[in-house]
Parts: C-alpha cells; sequence; structure tokens
C-alpha cells in the first residue's frame, strides 16, 4: 500500500518549525558524511534552461530511501504554470517497496525556505528584526515564514520585478500578521538598505542587489539559484563576508555565485564552511556582529529525506492522505 499526500496535505503535515528542525538534522548528516547522496542527475529538455532533476538519497541508519524528480520550465511562468513541478517517492528499505508519493513542490519550497530559516538562526544576528525579501513567489512566502519562525521580524521590504506580484505577496502577509510592517519597494537596495537579514529567492542570472547596499552585521540567504548560470548574490560580497553553505560538492558544482567567485579569486575553497559543522560544533559560527554572512543553498536530497519522512511520519499519526494499492 502506498500513501500520496497532495501539496494541501503537505502544509498540513510540515509545519515550518519542524522543518527548520529537521534542515538542521539533514545539513548535519551531510556534513557528517551519513548520507548516501550523489549529485543529482540534470537532463536538458530541449529549450535553453528547461530541465529535468533527478534527487535520490539514503541516509544511513535509516529505513527509507527516496527520490525527488522534478521539471524547471521557466516559460510555464508566461503561461501561469508553476516553473517547478516535482514529486517524491519513498521507498521501505526493509520490503523494498514504495510506501510514499508527495507533491515536491509544495515540500521543496518549504524544505528550501526551512534550510534558509536554519541559516538565519544559527547566524544572523539574535536582535534582527528587519527582513529584506528580493522575490515575490511561493519561495519568497516560505521564506518569509522560516525567517519570522526564528527571529521577532518587525518590518519587511518585497522588491520584485513584477510590483503587482509584490503587492499580492504583501497582501497575503498582511492577512497572516506575521509581521507588523511590510512595504513593496521600488528597487533592491532600497529593500536591502539596512537589512538585518537579506533573503533572495530568484533564479535571475544577474546580481539582485548591489554590494554597496549591504550593512555591516547582515546576514545574507541565498536560496533561489540552483545553477551555474544563476547569480543571486554579488560575487563581491563573497570576499567581504564569512560564506557558509549547504553542501562543499553540490555548491562547488552548482551555485553560480560561488563558483564565478572562486573563478575571479575572491573566495578559496577552505573559506567556505558547511552549516552543518556549526551543527556538529566544528565552526563556532558568527564572529562578531559587524560581520556579514552570507548562506548559499542550492538544495540537497538529504533535505527532501528529512522533510519527506517528517511528513509521512504525521501524515501516518493523523491519519491523512489516500491511500492506495499499486
Amino acid at each position: 500500500m502506498m500513501l500520496i499526500l497532495s501539496g494541501h496535505e503537505i502544509d498540513q503535515c510540515l509545519p515550518m518549525a519542524a522543518a527548520i528542525t529537521g534542515m538542521k538534522e539533514a545539513f548535519a548528516v551531510s556534513s557528517a558524511g551519513n548520507a548516501e547522496m550523489p549529485n543529482r542527475t540534470v537532463i536538458p529538455l530541449g529549450n535553453e534552461s528547461d530541465v529535468a532533476i533527478f534527487m535520490p538519497v539514503h541516509i544511513k541508519d535509516s529505513s527509507r530511501a527516496s527520490v525527488k524528480s522534478l521539471t524547471f520550465l521557466p516559460d510555464n511562468e508566461n503561461s501561469d504554470l508553476p516553473i517547478i513541478q516535482a514529486v517524491v517517492l519513498i521507498f521501505d528499505l526493509l520490503t523494498g517497496a514504495p510506501v510514499a508519493l508527495m507533491e515536491g513542490s509544495r515540500l521543496t519550497a518549504i524544505r528550501t525556505a526551512a534550510g534558509g530559516g536554519a541559516s538565519v538562526d544559527l547566524l544572523a544576528r539574535k536582535d534582527s528584526t528587519s527582513l529584506a525579501m528580493l522575490g515575490s513567489g511561493k519561495q519568497a512566502r516560505a521564506g518569509i515564514e522560516a525567517a519570522c519562525a526564528v527571529r521577532d521580524i518587525k518590518s519587511i521590504r518585497l522588491y520584485s520585478p513584477t510590483p503587482g506580484n509584490a503587492q499580492k505577496l504583501a497582501d497575503d502577509l498582511f492577512k497572516a500578521k506575521w509581521c507588523p510592517d511590510i512595504q513593496v519597494v521600488n528597487n533592491p537596495d532600497q529593500a536591502v538598505g539596512g537589512a538585518d537579514i537579506v533573503w533572495t529567492a530568484t533564479t535571475s542570472s544577474t546580481p539582485t542587489f548591489s554590494q554597496a547596499s549591504v550593512a555591516p552585521g547582515t546576514h545574507i540567504v541565498g536560496i533561489g539559484s540552483f545553477q551555474p548560470s544563476m547569480i543571486e548574490i554579488e560575487p563581491s560580497i563573497l570576499n567581504l563576508a564569512s560564506i557558509f553553505i549547504d553542501q562543499s560538492e553540490a555548491c562547488w558544482s552548482e551555485a553560480g555565485e560561488i563558483i564565478s567567485a572562486r573563478a575571479q579569486g575572491l573566495v578559496d575553497v577552505d573559506e567556505v564552511v558547511e552549516l552543518g559543522e556549526i551543527i556538529l560544533g566544528l565552526h563556532p559560527g558568527r564572529a562578531n556582529d559587524e560581520e556579514i554572512t552570507v548562506f548559499k543553498s542550492v538544495g540537497i536530497a538529504a533535505q527532501d529525506a528529512v522533510a519527506s519522512s517528517i511528513a509521512l511520519d504525521t501524515a501516518k499519526t493523523r491519519g491523512v492522505g489516500t491511500t492506495v494499492s499499486i
């Protein structure tokens, strides 16, 4: 028997607080070398930017293995279709049987935001109260929820090249009552200037804000871009910051900002630290309140494994989902 969970049911079974705790576990597992996690397989689909991506993983000592399959079609936005569509399939290792199939786009949005939220919890100044969000899609909304879950965010400035989308997000956030002060601004530097936390949730191929707009002590979260051609954060900023990442092999091969900064001689390999090393007690994290910190994530399969296990266990406990025989 296999349990099927829709995107709405994922929302019920993967609350942000639990997801953030889970992502800390996922990053620690990855940094400790306790996950069988090959590089994701990326298959071009014809149009230059269209790809299919497959991300298998088994966390050691777990009774489950999973694989996320997704498509990334940027032009879908023009047809009012999701850019990313995905499913996650979970197998029981005792029997080899598939035991769950989950809508993967919503799970990805939550786990990606929760990974950024884990970085905010570990690296942002404790007195951080202001957030700049660059982006206005589902990932931006989830990112705001994650930031608000770990810091007392009192003001949010939103920027998007499509102002109507940013205003819609602001209206939704106002109804959710996560933050008392939400503003849509006209340019990205206006959003970033003076913000304690800067969060990018785009697939931009060019930097989304300037180095000059970043104040000392800022924590920057870059979670939107996941291919070498995508660069959300100006590489020169990395020369001024302490850099933390989700997983070394993934970021050195897929994170455009990291790859570009290294090519320009701005970053050395030994200057980049996996977030899991902080969780494992191998790195102290932020050194002082003036330090600029950056967390760059391209997303790793261990995040999907932990997030989907949380959702599956919760769904079983609550009786959520549809069980089918295959």
